[in-house]
């Protein structure tokens, strides 16, 4: 099947979703930007087929939240947004090819309405060659789409007193999620704020590698026999948790970790993860390493789950308790290295740690910074944020202690710490540059 030079929707010229169902047998990258999007049809067309799509759209009276739950959950897609009703590029790349016109990717817009588009190829055309550069650059500007905002765009389109003019829809999303426009229209500035900045990287950082590689790990680990009876009728990321931690510390000492082959393809992914998981039901000693075995992970998580996730059990807590129950996170159990000896040598490095977290971190700081970190209203990772480098940070609890302890308490978000990222390293997924701070 043949591209057509161009596509205005109608028999002569061609439809334009033929021309995601026809751009090549095995087509690799797709990067497409359109400001409306209520089909998933045309990157179904393209991931269907094995390639890999990055997806730009608006915020708007017309984007549904279908269309992006379902663009969110195909685990070959990734999916930025703008909220600025400025945004109306309609671009797609696919491989060595590009279309360019008026059509979105709507039903109407690829189906019906008379668009005109036209095919750019890599080895005719000169102007192709500027085409992914703009695309970057708008990628670069979106922000990150992932489950808290792409919960809180559902409840704003559903709303009852939703505009349907542009603008006012602007205006009315701004209630629901911060704004997010392309560098070149931000009023007043060319720069984004530093704050701004943070945030979308600790997003692609997490929604955007972290969360699909420890999924993709999981699934696969189930399809290998992976649970041990002692973890049975547990939430399955208490083990995984175990899992990761223990690859490192096992399979992985030293710079074994880091010195295994990165493997770009699933299916390589697979079979490595499948042999590990083989070592793991055999093993006779899953806490190798750790002070943990299963029922005291276990135990440590619906601690956190029962106390510090609920405000009013939160509230009542000594800061004995809480730094107890603060421990489950094994980022914070690492610091136990960075407790002083001066506070005390025949303290053991657990009351030294407890001592240290105390003198540099009032009871009412801790309470304030967990309530908000778990309980808080709005976006996890902008809480994260304030957390780690906000009005919320604590000495001694930095991004690795904030990240898996958000993960403990969020059933939705696994948790992440550095023993976890190495150990999805370890796997064959390039995450070596993601290991955090504690």
């Amino acid at each position: 099947m043949a591209l057509r030079d161009l596509y205005a929707n109608t028999r002569d010229t061609d439809f334009t979703i033929n021309f995601f169902m026809k751009v090549g047998t095995n087509p690799r990258t797709g990067l497409l930007a359109a400001p409306f999007f209520t089909t998933t049809v045309p990157i179904d067309a393209l991931t269907d087929r094995g390639c890999d799509v990055r997806l730009i759209v608006r915020f708007s009276p017309v984007t549904t939240p279908e269309a992006l739950r379902g663009a969110f959950e195909n685990p070959k897609v990734k999916v930025r947004y703008f909220t600025n009703a400025k945004f109306h590029t309609k671009l797609y790349i696919v491989d060595d090819v590009a279309l360019v016109g008026s059509a979105n990717l709507t039903t109407s817009g690829l189906q019906s309405n008379r668009e005109l588009s036209v095919l750019l190829r890599q080895d005719r055309d000169e102007a192709f060659y500027d085409l992914p550069g703009l695309f970057d650059d708008l990628w670069n500007d979106a922000d990150v789409l992932n489950e808290d905002v792409l919960r809180e765009y559902t409840n704003a389109f559903n709303a009852k007193e939703k505009p349907q003019d542009e603008d006012a829809f602007e205006k009315f999303i701004h209630k629901f999620v911060k704004p997010a426009a392309p560098t070149s229209i931000v009023v007043g500035s060319e720069k984004k704020s530093k704050e701004r900045t943070f945030i979308q990287n600790f997003r692609r950082k997490y929604d955007e590698v972290l969360v699909p590689a420890h999924n993709e790990v999981l699934a696969a680990a189930k399809e290998n026999g992976f649970g041990r009876p002692e973890y049975a009728g547990h939430d399955p990321q208490i083990e995984m948790g175990r899992f990761l931690g223990w690859l490192r510390l096992t399979q992985g000492g030293g710079n074994g970790w880091r010195e295994t082959r990165l493997l770009s393809a699933p299916d390589d992914r697979a079979a490595r993860i499948a042999k590990y998981v083989q070592i793991w039901q055999s093993t006779d000693n899953t806490v190798k390493g750790d002070m943990y075995n299963a029922s005291s992970e276990i135990e440590n998580v619906a601690n956190i789950r029962s106390y510090l996730r609920n405000t009013d059990e939160l509230m009542q807590l000594s800061f004995d308790d809480l730094f107890r129950y603060l421990t489950g996170c094994h980022a914070f159990l690492e610091r136990l290295r960075f407790a002083s000896k001066d506070i005390g040598e025949d303290l053991s490095g657990l009351e030294r740690l407890r001592i240290d977290f105390q003198t540099n971190n009032t009871l009412e700081s801790v309470v304030r910074t967990v309530s908000f970190l778990l309980s808080g209203s709005g976006d996890a990772i902008e809480r994260a944020y304030d957390c780690v480098y906000g009005d919320y940070k604590l000495s001694g609890f930095g991004e690795a202690c904030v990240m898996e302890l958000l993960g403990w308490a969020d059933p939705k978000r696994p948790p992440f710490n550095n023993r976890s990222i190495r150990g999805l390293r370890l796997l064959g997924f390039d995450v070596e540059h993601m290991v955090a701070g504690q």
